[in-house]
């Protein structure tokens, strides 16, 4: 099975104080038509033009969200998918047995990791009481999910001495920021020491925007690396000798 395929969802739409979780459409801008205008569950011309300016576009078809408001905490588009790869891609690489899933969001990770015949037990660390409502029925049909209703970063503490996975993931940072970095640092000292593999979503951009403000900002200079520092070096070079 694709590793994409793993993270297919089926959670069904609902709504719980204020967070919902809602079928939506992607229509290619050159099929758009006056009937489209007048939906709410499709994606504007703009709206599509931006993500693929981004190269972010989904194919055509329909996609899940989880929102509050106008705020998309998480979609199964197919670059979220792959925004969320690198776990399941270590799953498929190995035969683990147990997981650790910080911030349910829509499953993904969590969907493929019930997909490996091998995984026993996955652990899923959700702060949000509306997301686990909404979601968590979904998933705990399988008597392999265990889902803990807490902060992830308190969560560590309650864990025991003993405490071990061969998978962990953390996704619980709303958008991409060097901000993020010393949050992501405990995550990866704690589940690193505890975890065959452990990942932060968005880690490497977050360095990278770490790597670019670095003139205003130099906070989050000190979560990088001298192998990341020179590998930004390099790519700031080759793209300042790249004849337009």
């Amino acid at each position: 099975m694709d590793i994409y395929d793993r993270m297919k969802i089926n959670v069904p739409p609902g709504e719980v104080r204020g967070m919902c979780i809602a079928k939506f459409e992607v229509v290619h801008p050159d099929d758009w038509t006056d009937a489209h205008q007048k939906r709410k569950d499709v994606v504007s011309p703009l709206s599509y033009w931006c993500m693929e300016r981004d190269n972010r576009a989904p194919k055509p078809g329909w996609y899940t969200r989880l929102s509050e408001g106008r705020e998309v905490w998480m979609s199964d588009t197919t670059a979220e998918r792959r925004d969320h790869a690198e776990p399941v891609f270590m799953m498929s690489t190995s035969r683990p047995e147990r997981v650790i899933i910080n911030g349910l969001g829509l499953g993904m990770v969590l969907a493929a990791a019930l997909t490996f015949d091998s995984v026993k037990r996955v652990d899923v660390v959700e702060r949000d009481d509306r997301v686990i409502e909404l979601v968590g029925p979904y998933y705990l049909k399988d008597d392999r999910v265990r889902i803990h209703h807490a902060d992830a970063l308190e969560q560590m503490g309650r864990w025991g001495a003993d405490a071990r996975w061969d998978v962990g993931w953390t996704d619980i940072w709303p958008d991409i920021s060097a901000g993020n970095l010393g949050e992501m640092k405990q995550f990866t000292d704690f589940y690193g020491a505890r975890c065959g593999f452990h990942g932060n979503w968005s880690e490497g951009m977050a360095k990278r925007s770490a790597w670019d403000n670095r003139h205003w900002d130099d906070e989050g200079l000190r979560y990088l690396s001298e192998v990341e520092v020179a590998q930004f070096s390099e790519e700031d070079e080759e793209n300042e000798s790249f004849e337009w």
